[in-house]
C-alpha cells in the first residue's frame, strides 16, 4: 500500500526558495516523518544535514562575510570557535552563526527599502 504524504515531494519542491541559509548549499526535498510520525517531505540540505527555510545567496553570502570576519555573531552565548577543533565543529559552529544571522541581513534590508512599514 503506497503512503500518504502530509507534503508531497512536488509540494515541498516547489516551496523551495534560494539556498541553505547555514551553509549556502542547494535544498531539496528531503523524505521524513513528521512529529506525529506521519511520512512527509521536507525542505533541507544534504550538505550541512539540516532542515532549512531558504535565503536568497545575496544574504548568505554578506551574513558568512560577517560571521568569518567576526564582526557580527547572533548567537554570542555560543562558544566561541577554537581552531584547535575538528573541521566538523568549525564548519557547525560558523553555519550556525551564519543561519542565525542571514535572516537578520534580510530583515534590515527590507526596513531600508521600506518594504516593512518604516517610516522614510
Amino acid at each position: 500500500m503506497k503512503s500518504k504524504y502530509v507534503i508531497s515531494k512536488k509540494q515541498c519542491e516547489d516551496n523551495i526558495k534560494g539556498v541553505c541559509e547555514g551553509c549556502g548549499g542547494k535544498l531539496s526535498a528531503i523524505k521524513t516523518v513528521d512529529n506525529s510520525g506521519n511520512p512527509t517531505y521536507w525542505q533541507g540540505c544534504k550538505r550541512c544535514m539540516c532542515f532549512r527555510g531558504g535565503i536568497e545567496l545575496k544574504y548568505f553570502k554578506v551574513a558568512r562575510i560577517l560571521v568569518e570576519e567576526g564582526e557580527c555573531l547572533p548567537y554570542s552565548s555560543m562558544r566561541k570557535i577554537d581552531y584547535q577543533d575538528t573541521p566538523e565543529r568549525i564548519q557547525y559552529y560558523f553555519d550556525t552563526q551564519t543561519a542565525g544571522l542571514s535572516y537578520t541581513i534580510k530583515r534590515i534590508h527590507k526596513l531600508l527599502d521600506g518594504e516593512d512599514h518604516v517610516q522614510k
